[in-house]
């Protein structure tokens, strides 16, 4: 296999993430970083851009991620897919999606239920079912996650293969690394 098809193949397994509910890349793990602290959480994989080289996700506009990508739209994905002991990490950087009703018009009643939810997340409850659903607040946002760099690396018993590669507006940059 040559470079660009292992960067490809890579690049097609996180857009199957995106439609496939099986998928383990459906579920990333975003890393956020604000005053010096790394924080990281299971996100939904949205829906990917192949030519933009972007990911999008939802979140609470309330929520700590939202206020640490808000202040600081550097963040990383990580990916894994047990089966195919591929692992795919991504440097990007966040910014928040203006025309957000197409998104929110897709979701059913319960999705939509969960930016609805008071107390805000995160907040201190007296128990773990005090919050209720009935905030009127427009919480609801989408994140665009756009691809600085990627890191892909295939464990396998007859040798680990390992690559990254550079986005920039027009092409993209790949090379081999020793894994």
């Amino acid at each position: 296999m040559n470079i660009s098809e292992f960067i490809l193949m890579s690049l097609k397994t996180i857009q199957r993430g995106t439609v496939d509910r099986k998928s383990s890349f459906r579920l990333p793990v975003l890393s956020t970083a604000l005053n010096n602290k790394v924080f990281q959480r299971i996100v939904v994989a949205r829906n990917f851009d192949e030519y933009d080289h972007s990911l999008l996700i939802f979140t609470d506009r309330e929520s700590q991620k939202y206020y640490q990508l808000h202040h600081n739209k550097n963040c990383s994905l990580l990916f894994w897919d047990q089966k195919q002991k591929l692992q795919v990490q991504v440097d990007g950087e966040a910014s928040i999606v203006e025309n957000k009703k197409t998104h929110w018009d897709k979701l059913n009643d319960k999705q939509k239920d969960d930016y609805k939810i008071i107390p805000f997340p995160g907040k201190k409850i007296s128990s773990a079912r005090d919050y209720e659903f009935n905030s009127s607040d427009d919480r609801f946002e989408v994140v665009n996650i756009k691809f600085k760099q990627m890191d892909v690396l295939q464990l396998s018993s007859s040798g680990h293969c390992r690559a990254k590669c550079i986005f920039t507006k027009n092409s993209l940059k790949e090379y081999w690394v020793s894994p």
